[in-house]
């Protein structure tokens, strides 16, 4: 090809393809495993890195399976492989073949010594942390402004605790410098009235799973030390549930996920209003059991002819019929907007458990079709075992394999087998079938001494 004749994105793919295979061939590379993912098929992806550069790896499931060492994010490993270009993509990738560990890696190493100093000072004794309020009246929410942690904790803050009032200070939750930004949120909530914010109950510092390095802002001990310091409750809600940062540690809650921050933390609107609603209806009983009472004991003043108490008593006997019923309507009116409020957070919850059987059925459907293509090639591969096993018997039992050793097919013109020389007289027409191919023949007639000399030899 020319140099300025152009080619396609195809060839110029599989030419780096076969220059890096060339070139670099097998190659021994050690580092850190960053990001690693093992795919439904079984393939495992991740990336190998040092302190200045990262080089994407498969490790495919047929070599994979017999790998011993488990590869997690932080893990130093030495990897033996080839290098390449997948074409799908364009990108330079590292095929592994065999992993041998080789230590724990920087990130981890960091996160161990970091953890092990600040335990020691004291920073994730348990006597330090304090307890959150049950009942809640404002939240203040550290997180970045965009992307789904904070739509998530927004609704389900909705579904549990309508009345609560929640604050939202934006900041980078990744990224170098980052824990700065974070640290100084965590202050300015501590210090409110100094900054201008609204007092809150507690403070939630939230962010989405990720990498180890993804999630190293909230390992940085500057973020540590002013979580510590807080005068406001810090809850740390960081990651999935696998993911451990120092500022769970320091925290005075940690929570497994941003979503279930906030389950831990707020009460159950439905849970309430069904106690609400056992504790009024408690209340009526117990007011109408004590008006009936003072009215018993005025009957029973005015049956004694008690002229003077009785007068006395009538104004409150009137002020008490007032406040049975302002009572009545009171109770009336709270229990209308329990029942609304029930009502609204009823629908809520239908919408919520459809969609989440939805879900459920949506897993149970993906799981039934792996399950079926799983049992669909291993009865495929089993009947091609089958087939196989009988075409060598077939193969060992046909005619044409004795005929490649030399023998012979003879047929009369008829096309019955020919098995005894007498029963082909002289000038029967013969049909000879070889291994390759067929010949036509005819007998001829033997004298009696040239058979004679034949069966004295």
């Amino acid at each position: 090809m020319s140099e300025n004749e152009p080619c396609s994105v195809t060839q110029l793919l599989a030419r780096l393809k076969y220059a890096v295979e060339c070139d670099v061939g097998e190659a021994m590379v050690v580092g850190e495993i960053g990001s690693c993912k093992v795919a439904g098929s079984g393939h495992v992806y991740f990336t190998l890195k040092d302190a200045t550069a990262q080089l994407a790896c498969v490790f495919y499931r047929y070599q994979a399976a017999s790998c011993r060492v488990h590869l997690i994010e932080g893990l130093r490993v030495e990897l033996v492989g080839r290098a390449t270009v997948w074409e799908g993509r364009g990108t330079l990738q590292f095929v592994v073949e065999r992993v041998r560990e080789a230590g724990v890696g920087s990130l981890q190493q960091q996160f161990e010594e970091m953890k092990r100093r600040l335990e020691a000072e004291g920073l994730f004794s348990a006597s330090r942390k304090r307890t959150l309020p049950r009942y809640p009246e404002s939240i203040g929410i550290i997180t970045s402004v965009t992307g789904a942690v904070i739509q998530d904790m927004r609704h389900r803050l909705e579904q549990r605790a309508p009345w609560v009032q929640v604050y939202l200070l934006p900041v980078q939750v990744q990224g170098k410098g980052a824990e700065h930004g974070l640290a100084r949120a965590v202050q300015m909530w501590s210090e409110s009235e100094r900054f201008g914010l609204p007092p809150v109950d507690f403070v939630i510092l939230a962010r989405g799973g990720g990498s180890l390095e993804d999630l190293w802002c909230f390992n940085e001990e500057v973020l540590a030390r002013a979580i510590a310091a807080s005068h406001v409750p810090v809850v740390s809600a960081v990651g999935h549930e696998t993911d451990f940062t120092i500022a769970d540690f320091v925290a005075d809650l940690r929570a497994p996920t941003p979503t279930a921050a906030i389950e831990l933390t707020t009460p159950d609107s439905a849970a309430l209003l069904e106690t609400l609603d056992s504790k009024a209806l408690t209340l009526r009983k117990q007011m109408t059991r004590a008006l009936e009472t003072a009215r018993l004991r005025l009957l029973v003043l005015e049956r004694g002819k008690l002229r003077h108490p009785q007068e006395l008593l009538e104004p409150f006997m009137q002020r008490l019929d007032v406040l049975h019923e302002e009572m009545g309507n009171c109770c009336n009116a709270r229990l209308q907007a329990a029942a609304h409020q029930l009502a609204l957070h009823s629908a809520r919850l239908q919408v919520g458990r459809l969609r989440s059987a939805l879900e459920h059925a949506n897993e149970r459907l993906q799981t039934a079709l792996r399950a079926l293509r799983v049992g669909t090639r291993a009865r495929t591969d089993q009947w091609k075992a089958c087939l196989r096993v009988h075409e060598e018997r077939l193969a060992a039992a046909s005619p044409l394999h004795v005929l490649k050793r030399g023998f012979a097919l003879v047929r009369t013109e008829d096309g019955a087998l020919l098995r005894r020389a007498k029963d082909a007289p002289a000038g029967t027409k013969l049909h000879i079938s070889l291994s390759e191919g067929e010949l036509t023949a005819r007998t001829e007639v033997q004298s009696e001494h040239a058979t004679h000399a034949r069966r004295a030899k």
